[in-house]
Order: C-alpha cells, then structure tokens, then sequence
C-alpha cells in the first residue's frame, strides 16, 4: 500500500511540475524556438523540391535522347 502511495505522489509531483513549467502555454501554441523550425524545415523542403525538380528533368532529357538514338 506504501509503494502505491508513493508512486502517486511522484506522479503527482510530475504532473504539477510540468504545468509550473509551461507557464500559461497550451498545447499547440507556439514558443520562442518554434519559428526557427519551421523557417529551417521550411528552407530544407525547398531545397529538397528543387533538387528533385533537377533529376527529373535530367531523367527527361536523358530518356529524350535515348528516343532519338
């Protein structure tokens, strides 16, 4: 019965640390870190979607010369 008293204290415990810590913030919400993500996410994909536009369009014009041979 010891255990399990203490075991819901310490869950107790962790759960009210964790809503001293996020402060007023609700989930979802954004924080300070937030924007820097998203921006660097955002610049990775379109590096990534012009790298893919590359290959496909050398894959095209290879297959176009392969055509005509």
């Amino acid at each position: 019965m010891l255990i399990l008293a203490v075991m819901v204290l310490g869950v107790a415990v962790v759960v009210l640390l964790a809503r001293v810590r996020a402060g007023t913030r609700e989930p979802g919400q954004p924080d300070a870190v937030t924007e820097d993500v998203f921006t660097g996410l955002l610049a990775e994909l379109r590096k990534w979607q012009a790298e893919a536009e590359h290959w496909k369009s050398t894959a095209e014009r290879l297959q176009r010369e392969l055509d005509q041979r």
